[in-house]
C-alpha cells in the first residue's frame, strides 16, 4: 500500500486516539535540535489529552532528562530495555524488560564483542552517550561522525547480523542489545500492563511517529503510523514502512500543521 500524506489523516481516522507513541532522534528533533514547534504540538497534545510516550534508542540517561523535562507520559528507552514512567506523585520509576541486573550482565558481554570488532572499523566509535547506558551498546556513525559513515555502518550492522547478534541502525547509531525484545515488544507491556489496553484497543488507542528502519516493529503492527519525512531515504530498504508520511523532516514533520488546524498542529486530535 503506498503511503498517503499526512493531509489525508482525518479526525474520524482518529477517533478514540489516546496515545502517541513516537521516535525521538530525527522524529521529534532535527538536525540535533528540538523545534520549539515540536515542544509547541507536545504541549497542545497534553493539554488535549493525548499521551505521548517516545520510544528510542537513546540512552536512559537522555531518557531520564526527556521523561523530567518534557510534557510526555514517559520513556520507552534503549530501543526496549525499559519503561521510564512516572508514578502519580511525577517521581520516576524504572520498569525493565528483565531484572535489571541481568541485562547489566548481558551488556557487558555485547560491549566486550562489539569494541573487538570495531577495531576494523576506524571511522566508527562507541557513541559518547555509551556511559549513561544501562542494558545496551550503541555505535556512532552519524552523530558525531562527519560526513556519515554509511558504508561502514551497512557494513558493520551485517557483519553483526551474521554474528547472531540484535543489532539495528537507527538514524545515527547501530544499537547492539540482547535477544527477546524490541521497541514494539516493550510497547505492548507498557500499553497492557500500565494502562490496561488489550490488543484491539491498542489498535484502535495508539498512532506511531518514527522516521527510520529501527521503526519497523512499530509500523507493522500499528495501523496508525507516520513517517516524518526523512525517512523517504529508507523506504526502499524497509520490509514494513508508516501509513501516511509528513511533508517535513523531523521534529517540523511532528509538529506539521493540517489545513484544518494551522495555528495548533493535532489539535484535530482533541480528546473528547
Amino acid at each position: 500500500m503506498p503511503i498517503s500524506a499526512l493531509s489525508d489523516l482525518t479526525a474520524n481516522d482518529c477517533h478514540g486516539l489516546r496515545f502517541i507513541l513516537t521516535d525521538f532522534d530525527d522524529t521529534l528533533t532535527w538536525e540535533g535540535m528540538l523545534p520549539v514547534e515540536t515542544l509547541q504540538a507536545l504541549t497542545t497534545l497534553e493539554a488535549n489529552g493525548i499521551k505521548v510516550i517516545p520510544v528510542t534508542g537513546g540512552c536512559a540517561g537522555w531518557s531520564d532528562m526527556i521523561a523530567r523535562a518534557l510534557p510526555v507520559e514517559g520513556v520507552i528507552t534503549e530501543g526496549g530495555a525499559c519503561f521510564i514512567g512516572k508514578t502519580e506523585k511525577k517521581y520516576l520509576s524504572y520498569a525493565f524488560w528483565r531484572e535489571e541486573s541481568v541485562m547489566r550482565d548481558e551488556q557487558a558481554r555485547l560491549l566486550e564483542q562489539v569494541s573487538l570488532l570495531l577495531v576494523k572499523y576506524p571511522r566508527l566509535r562507541l557513541a559518547r552517550d555509551q556511559s549513561y547506558r544501562l542494558t545496551d551498546v550503541a555505535i556512532d556513525y552519524a552523530q558525531d561522525v562527519s560526513p556519515p559513515a554509511v558504508a561502514e555502518k551497512d557494513a558493520f550492522l551485517a557483519e553483526l547480523i551474521a554474528l547472531g547478534l540484535n543489532a539495528k541502525a537507527s538514524s545515527i547509531h547501530i544499537n547492539v542489545c540482547s535477544k527477546g525484545y524490541d521497541k514494539f515488544s516493550m510497547a505492548q507491556r507498557v500499553l497492557s500492563q500500565v494502562y490496561g489496553l488489550n490488543e484491539q484497543e491498542q489498535q484502535a488507542q495508539v498512532l506511531y511517529v518514527g522516521d527510520a528502519p529501527n521503526d519497523e516493529s512499530m509500523f507493522a503492527r500499528f495501523p496508525l503510523s507516520v513517517g516524518v519525512a526523512n525517512i523517504a531515504q529508507h523506504l526502499s530498504s524497509m520490509k514494513y514502512i508508516p501509513r501516511y508520511k509528513t511533508t517535513q523532516p523531523g521534529g517540523l514533520g511532528f509538529a506539521e500543521p493540517r489545513e484544518d488546524s494551522i495555528v495548533e498542529p493535532w489539535r484535530f486530535l482533541k480528546s473528547e
